[in-house]
C-alpha cells in the first residue's frame, strides 16, 4: 500500500473504499446508482451520473465540485468535444485525499492513456540521474551517446539534455512535417533506432533558439537515461520512480512487447498513481520519509526554462496559449489569472486526450482530471474543477 508523506495512502483501496460507481451512463441518465459526498460524509443517492468519496476533508463541501464534473458527462456516443463519456478525479492536500469522484464509463481504478501528461513523470525519472551524479543537464548529448551505436551529427553538437527536456533543442516538434514517425511506433522499431532516425533529421532551429513542443526531444533524453542506467526505459522508470512511490498501474506502452516506448506520450495510469507523483513533487521530492528526488531537481522541473524564447509550437489551442507562458522540464507554469483566489504558483502537465494534472504550491494541494477525450475538454473541466477547489481551500 502506498503511504504519502503526511497524508493517507492514495492507493486504490484508500480512494475507493466508500465508492460505488454507477453503471455506464452519464448526464441525466437514470442508469446505475451513485454516491456523493461533501464535508465529512459520504452518502448514496442524488446524482446518477457520478460517484465519490472524501476523507481528510473536515469543513469542506464538495457538492458543487461534483456537479461541475458531472455536467460534462453525456450519453451521446461517441462523446462530442466539450463532453465526456467518463472521467475520474482526485484532489488532495497535506491532510489527505480530500475528494475522489468518477462518472460514466470510468471508475477511480480506470487506467487511461496520458499522452503528453507522460512528460513530467519521464522528466522526474531522468532527474534522478542528475541527483546520482550520472547526468549533467548541460553536458552535450553527444558525450552520452558516444559508443552507443547512434551516430550524432555535428549540426546537433550543441544540444544538451536540458534543451531536450525543455523542448529547446531545435529538433522537430509535433507540428513540423519532418517530425520522425518512429516516435509513435512502440513495437516496430527500437528506442536506439528511433534516436538514430531523429539524429538523421534536419534541425528546424538552432539549439536553444526557440521552444518547439514535441516528442523527439524526450525520445533522445530517454535513450540517454537507458544508457546511463544500463536498463531499458520501463525498468529504469520503475527503479527511479514507480518502486519508491509504490505505484501499481503506471506504465509505458500498451503491452509487454514495447521496444520503443514513447517517453513523451506513451504512459498510462490511474488517478491514484499520478497523484502520488504530484504529491512527491509538492513535498520537495520526499515520499514516505525518503528523498526520491532532490529539492533542487524539483525546482529545476518547475522553473521556467523558456523565458524570452519564441514559441514555434505549443499543444494548446491558440485562444488559450497565452495562459501557459512558462515551461520548465516537463511542467507548464500557468498565468495567475487562471487560479484566481490562490497565491500560486501553479504547475501542470496536460495531455492530448484531456488528462489534466496540476499542483498549486500556494494552497498546497494537487489534483488530476483523467479523461479520454481531447485537450480542449480537459482544460475546460480543469478550469471548472479548479475554481470550486479554490473556493473551498481558500475559504471563499
Amino acid at each position: 500500500m502506498k503511504i504519502l508523506v503526511g497524508i493517507p495512502a492514495l492507493s486504490t483501496a484508500a480512494v475507493a473504499f466508500s465508492l460505488v460507481l454507477a453503471a455506464c451512463g452519464g448526464g441525466n441518465s437514470s442508469q446505475g446508482g451513485s454516491a456523493s459526498s461533501g464535508g465529512n460524509s459520504s452518502s448514496s443517492g442524488g446524482s446518477s451520473s457520478g460517484s465519490s468519496s472524501s476523507s481528510g476533508s473536515a469543513g469542506y463541501n464538495w457538492t458543487a465540485l461534483g456537479s461541475a464534473l458531472d455536467s460534462y458527462l453525456t450519453t451521446t456516443s461517441p462523446a462530442p468535444s466539450g463532453s465526456v463519456d467518463g472521467y475520474s478525479f482526485l484532489v488532495y492536500n497535506k491532510t489527505g485525499v480530500l475528494y475522489t469522484r468518477a462518472g460514466g464509463n470510468q471508475t477511480v481504478d480506470s487506467v487511461v492513456a496520458l499522452a503528453s501528461a507522460s512528460k513530467m513523470p519521464s522528466a522526474a525519472a531522468i532527474m534522478t540521474l542528475v541527483d546520482s551524479g550520472k547526468l549533467d543537464l548541460d553536458t552535450t548529448v553527444s558525450t552520452y551517446l558516444a559508443g552507443s551505436g547512434v551516430t550524432w551529427p555535428s549540426d546537433k553538437a550543441a544540444i544538451t539534455t536540458r534543451m531536450l527536456l525543455a523542448h529547446t533543442s531545435g529538433l522537430p516538434g509535433l507540428a513540423d512535417s519532418t517530425n520522425p514517425s518512429c516516435i509513435n511506433k512502440e513495437t516496430s522499431t527500437t528506442l536506439r533506432a528511433c534516436v538514430q532516425s531523429i539524429a538523421n533529421t534536419a534541425l528546424v532551429s538552432q539549439p536553444g533558439a526557440e521552444f518547439n513542443y514535441g516528442g523527439a526531444d524526450y525520445q533522445v533524453a530517454g535513450y540517454i537515461a537507458t544508457l546511463l542506467s544500463r536498463q531499458d526505459w520501463q525498468t529504469f522508470f520503475s527503479a527511479a520512480i514507480a518502486t519508491p512511490l509504490a505505484l501499481s498501474t503506471f506504465t509505458y506502452g500498451s503491452g509487454l512487447l514495447v521496444t520503443n516506448p514513447r517517453i513523451a506520450g506513451g504512459a498510462r495510469s490511474d488517478i491514484a498513481d499520478y497523484a502520488t507523483i504530484l504529491q512527491m513533487l509538492q513535498n520537495n521530492g520526499v515520499y514516505n520519509g525518503a528523498q526520491v528526488l532532490s529539492a533542487s531537481s524539483v525546482a529545476v522541473l518547475e522553473n521556467n526554462a523558456i523565458n524570452g524564447l519564441p514559441k514555434a509550437h505549443t499543444p494548446f489551442p491558440s485562444s488559450v496559449a497565452a495562459d501557459y507562458p512558462g515551461y520548465g522540464l516537463g511542467l507548464w507554469t500557468e498565468s495567475a489569472a487562471l487560479y484566481s483566489g490562490s497565491p500560486g504558483p501553479e504547475y501542470s502537465d496536460p495531455g492530448l486526450y484531456g488528462t489534466c494534472p496540476w499542483i498549486d504550491n500556494g494552497l498546497e494541494y494537487g489534483a488530476i482530471v483523467l479523461i479520454d477525450q481531447d485537450v480542449t475538454t480537459g482544460l475546460s473541466m480543469w478550469n471548472a474543477a479548479r475554481s470550486q477547489i479554490i473556493k473551498q481551500l481558500a475559504g471563499g
